[in-house]
């Protein structure tokens, strides 16, 4: 009777240990479903991956025509060497060598379309044309600007799936506003994450390019900063760095608006940890907004017969740890993209300083720092 019972005991404690190792394993799988999840969107730090053993950096530059229309390709062409016809060898490198090169692309990509009604300049390239950013080193473009709707919907349409097919991520336009608020996440070697996202407020006298809607295609716009503020607090909540690009400003003007001015904080307050600007085909002051870079305009980088200012700005992830952010001064003169060396660029450098909205310093190696 003992002895049963005894049994029947051990039977029950089996039992119960058994439901207790299925409780904890159970737990454990959910435990790690929840970490795995949180590591899918970006959440790594670098304590929990793998240390770099390089510096890694991202290179922006400003404004690029590949437009057959336009003035920068009958050089490109009649000169027969390619992109080194239009781009030093020491730009070349530069941006071949970077580990993510970024350009903005300020022409719609189409054999089809019809110049939209009324727009004085108006740029198209045959697709064909988008190998040259391969040549160049570029890794995705930002569309968000006041060129790509130029031959409307249809040239547009055909504009993203020319660079779907090259396999070039894009940022800034979409064939619905989904598409155009989308950031572009890149994960780093450290398994940090960095997002771009992309917006446009450029045009002054009247909106030729429209803003992508729930249903219609189009560009990313910021004049009503709600949706760009959202989509740059989306990138902050599933990446650990974001870069907000944004096409603004007066073109051929060092000074500013003062609505750059005040979304630059807005932006920078909703999660961005860097602004760039471009539009004004030239370049604009630098700042520093509570310990954050505010480059307000690269400009041209090569995108007409002007003789212009123009750069490339770098941002560094160190592999001991930080980030820091370097300015190569340029200049685009003769359909041709160079950099400054010796004492023009010091006085390039000295320029950018003293221009409205400056106030970051610019070390002798190029790098930006607070003042």
């Amino acid at each position: 009777m003992k002895r049963g019972r005894s049994i029947g005991v051990r039977i029950a404690g089996c039992a119960v240990a058994v439901l207790v190792v299925a409780l904890l394993v159970f737990s454990g799988l959910s435990f790690f479903r929840s970490s795995y999840s949180e590591t899918q969107i970006g959440t790594v730090k670098p304590s929990d991956a793998v240390k770099p053993d390089k510096d890694y950096t991202i290179s922006i530059v400003g404004d690029i025509s590949l437009a057959d229309n336009w003035e920068v390709m009958p050089y490109y062409d009649s000169r027969g060497k390619g992109v080194n016809g239009i781009l030093s060898d020491e730009v070349l490198k530069i941006m071949r060598e970077s580990d993510f090169m970024v350009a903005n692309s300020e022409f719609t990509v189409s054999n089809r379309g019809a110049k939209t009604p009324g727009k004085y300049y108006t740029f198209r390239a045959k697709p064909e044309r988008l190998k040259i950013y391969n040549d160049m080193g570029v890794d995705m473009v930002t569309l968000a600007n006041n060129h790509v709707y130029d031959f409307g919907p249809l040239a547009f349409n055909d504009m993203l799936e020319s660079f779907k097919s090259i396999k070039m991520p894009y940022v800034g336009a979409g064939k619905n506003l989904d598409e155009a608020k989308k950031p572009y996440y890149l994960t780093l070697p450290d398994g940090n994450r960095v997002a771009f996202v992309n917006a446009t407020r450029a045009e002054k006298g009247g909106i030729d390019t429209p803003g992508a809607t729930a249903t219609t295609g189009g560009v990313l716009l910021c004049y009503d900063t709600t949706e760009f503020i959202k989509t740059i607090k989306e990138a902050k909540a599933n990446s650990d760095y974001v870069i907000a690009i944004v096409h603004w400003g007066t073109e051929l003007s060092h000074r500013l608006e003062q609505v750059q001015k005040t979304t630059a904080k807005d932006y920078l307050n909703a999660g961005a940890d860097i602004i760039v600007g471009g539009h004004a085909h030239t370049l604009q002051g630098i700042d520093y907004n509570g310990g954050k870079p505010i480059v307000y305009n690269l400009g041209d980088f090569i995108f007409n017969t002007d003789t212009e200012d123009t750069g490339i700005l770098q941002i560094k992830f160190l592999a001991k740890g930080g980030v820091k952010f370097y300015f190569l001064p340029g200049q685009q003169q003769n359909v041709y993209t160079s950099l400054l060396s010796g004492n023009e660029r010091i006085q390039k450098i000295n320029e950018i300083l003293s221009w409205d909205g400056s106030n970051a310093k610019i070390l002798n190696d190029g790098e930006i720092v607070a003042k």
